[in-house]
């Protein structure tokens, strides 16, 4: 018989410092193989491979003790050719006893006899167990994992060609001291030891102009340009339109608003309509009111106050410079009732007006310069300007009444509105007792001017918080039944005035009013002849003009190819369609 019997023999329990012998011959029959790899194959785990015959039953197991020499040899040849295709495939693979065949497949020696003992079955079944337990853990796959990474990072770019040598670098020499830092002239020569410095007190950087009425000269015009010529004719052209206003009879019907929008839609800025006025940044325009001469005006931070004849070329192209300040003009206005003066308040504490017909500035309230107070704003309470409500502020918001009919010099604050500065001032334009505050203290507030007391603090109709410092409020021109407010928190507001004084916000407006340091802060404004229409400037790109309605709705934004630059102060023509718009270097955009 040429088959194989497996023979079992029982072996008694060897002690665990006896040496183990164990033989288990496995035979295959040469016929034909089949190779199965286990399932668990991957990295870290061990590769599963078994021998079958053709008709897929297991190998047999021939004891040693079997005489016969051909199935001893078969047996070797069997075992030669399988180590032979271990061989080959172990170039490309990995060979791992697999752990539930340890048992029963034992290759590894030729000359291994007997079945295995007891004791080597309970250590087969602990490594078996304990491979299962850190098989389950994981450790290899995750030590393989983190091996992978450390070594993608350790990677590093392969310089190819030749290496750059480093060369060390030598010390410099020390350069020697300079002539200066040694004290010595060019020459050599030792200068003598620098005087001690002489403090003296800290002066005021401005200088407030002299008391009294002065010429109004152009600053930017000298004899031999003939300026004074061209500036008597600027001053007479001003006066004769103020005296006799070519006015229709009748008051024409204003469009209704979309109307309107398409006016703004048509309104154009050519470049003869732009021109530099004043040498630093605007802080306040004013447009006179006549309809036959556009003449624009603008005060700048130094107290400088430019004359622009828009369609003039006389003089420095139409532009007239005066100083009639020391520090910004704050404010611009044209008396309503007598255009041809011009009144202006400053920071350096004086309130002026430019008289056009008698070519001077003269001097209507000022304060003392040794309390350091400003003046920011001022609104008239007479048509004819003389009598004026003026905004005063040191460290506190004050308002003052001020008669132009009589030099004021007084050093009275007036009445103590807010705690923090008053921004403007506002006069209703149906009843001049009610005004209309703004102020760093994050409220507007309406005050009736017969209830306030010389003394304390007054207390006001009625008052709305904002987010952040308000920068201005004004009624709006005919009814005065609506106010618009310009605030920190990037709001304009639009604010609901009752009959009983009471206001509350109508509407608010996203608006980017953080103008920053280096511009003048955004101030909305009505137009002069309608309630319906809001004009503020804008921080967007491209650089344009915003106009909104009076229900918060953009209807047009003003831009052109010639702006460059944020319009920070614009204002309406009182009697005309166009709108002047001033930046922070000084020039005026006329947009018709």
């Amino acid at each position: 018989m040429l088959g194989a019997a497996i023979f079992y023999k029982s072996t008694p329990k060897m002690p665990k410092n006896s040496q183990l012998k164990r033989g288990s011959t496995t035979t295959v029959s040469p016929v034909s193989k089949k190779r199965r790899i286990g399932s668990d194959e991957g990295p870290g785990k061990k590769v599963v491979r078994s021998i079958k015959s053709e008709n897929g039953l297991e190998p047999r197991r021939t004891s040693a003790r079997l005489g016969s020499s051909r199935l001893q040899s078969a047996v070797k040849q069997e075992k030669v050719a399988i180590k032979e295709e271990v061989k080959e495939e172990e170039e490309d693979e990995e060979w791992v006893l697999p752990s539930n065949k340890m048992s029963d497949d034992n290759e590894d020696s030729d000359d291994s006899d007997g079945e295995m003992s007891a004791y080597e079955k309970k250590r087969l079944q602990n490594i078996q167990e304990n491979a299962k337990f850190f098989a389950s853990l994981g450790i290899s796959k995750t030590k393989n994992t983190l091996s992978e990474y450390a070594s993608s990072k350790g990677k590093s770019t392969i310089t190819k060609g030749l290496k750059r040598e480093k060369k060390e670098k030598e010390p410099l020499p020390r350069r020697p001291l300079s002539l200066r830092i040694r004290r010595m002239d060019p020459e050599g020569v030792a200068l003598p030891d620098a005087p001690a410095p002489i403090y003296a007190d800290d002066a005021p950087s401005y200088v407030r102009k002299p008391s009294g009425p002065f010429d109004m000269e152009p600053t930017n015009l000298g004899s031999d340009d003939g300026g004074e010529n061209s500036a008597s004719r600027l001053f007479k052209s001003v006066t004769n339109m103020s005296q006799s206003p070519k006015s229709p009879k009748k008051e024409p019907s204003l469009p209704d608003l979309a109307a309107f929008t398409k006016t703004l839609q048509r309104m154009r800025l050519a470049p003869e309509r732009i021109a530099k006025v004043t040498k630093d940044r605007v802080l306040s325009v004013a447009v006179h009111p006549s309809a036959s001469k556009i003449i624009t005006c603008a005060g700048d931070k130094w107290g400088r106050v430019g004359v622009w004849d828009v369609e003039s070329a006389e003089g420095d192209d139409g532009v007239y410079l005066f100083e009639p300040h020391s520090r910004p003009v704050s404010c611009l206005q044209f008396a309503p009732k007598s255009p041809a003066k011009l009144f202006s308040c400053s920071y350096d504490g004086t309130l002026r007006c430019g008289d056009f017909e008698k070519g001077i500035f003269d001097e209507i309230h000022t304060t003392d310069v040794d309390d350091d107070v400003f003046l920011n704003h001022f609104d008239f309470l007479s048509p004819d300007g003389m009598k004026l409500l003026v905004a005063q502020n040191q460290q506190k918001g004050y308002v003052q009444v001020v008669d132009a009919r009589v030099r004021s010099h007084t050093s009275s604050l007036g009445f103590w509105l807010h705690n923090r500065y008053v921004k403007t001032v506002h006069i209703h334009p149906t009843k001049p007792q009610y005004f209309v505050t703004a102020s760093n203290d994050s409220s507007v507030a309406l005050w009736d001017l017969r209830s306030l007391k010389e003394h304390g603090h007054c207390k006001s109709i009625s008052s709305v918080p904002h987010g952040k410092s308000v920068s201005a409020a004004y009624f709006s021109p005919i009814t005065g039944s609506k106010a618009v407010t310009t605030s920190y928190d990037d709001r304009v507001r639009i604010l609901d005035v009752t009959e009983s004084g009471n206001m509350e916000v109508e509407k608010a407006i996203r608006h980017d009013n953080h103008t920053g340091r280096w511009l003048t802060t955004f101030r909305a404004g009505w137009h002069p002849r309608r309630e319906d229409v809001i004009v503020v400037g804008s921080m967007e790109r491209p650089r344009r003009i915003h106009l909104f309605d009076d229900q918060g709705r953009l209807i047009h934004s003003l831009m052109d190819e010639a702006l460059g630059s944020v319009c920070s102060v614009n204002a309406f023509h009182p009697t005309r369609d166009l709108i002047v718009g001033a930046n922070s270097s000084g020039r005026l955009h006329v947009f018709m």
